[in-house]
């Protein structure tokens, strides 16, 4: 068992957690009553949000599955890869759009994931 990509896939699947529980209370509830938003926006922006659960929870399985010996290594290197580039892409936005940190600490938790999941690569 490699330790670290159970580290990754743990904190993947909390993310997954966090992004349906919390994230699906706070922003996609509201995105669906907004009746100013028009049908085809609403719910591309609702079907994108569904993507990203599948994204998240794929990343947790696939982690999962290299930290058992199940998967290939190159499989945890995409879902590495993935997580970074999800923290850029967080971060960048924050500073392109001026955004507050705290309004989007998104980028942390991909942080800790490709963290993890970096160091398991090294193992």
């Amino acid at each position: 068992m490699n330790v670290w990509l159970a580290l990754a896939a743990a904190l993947a699947a909390a993310t997954t957690l966090i992004h349906v529980i919390l994230g699906g209370r706070e922003i996609a509830a509201p995105l669906l009553a907004a009746e100013r938003l028009h049908a085809v926006p609403k719910f591309t922006m609702y079907y994108c949000w569904h993507l990203v659960t599948i994204v998240l929870a794929a990343l947790a399985l696939a982690f999962g599955l290299v930290a058992t010996g199940l998967g290939s290594r190159d499989l945890a290197l995409f879902a590495t890869a993935g997580a970074a580039l999800f923290c850029f892409w967080g971060l960048g936005m924050i500073v392109l759009f001026r955004l507050r940190v705290v309004h989007f600490p998104q980028w942390a938790l991909f942080a800790a994931i490709a963290a993890s999941g970096a160091i398991g690569l090294w193992q």
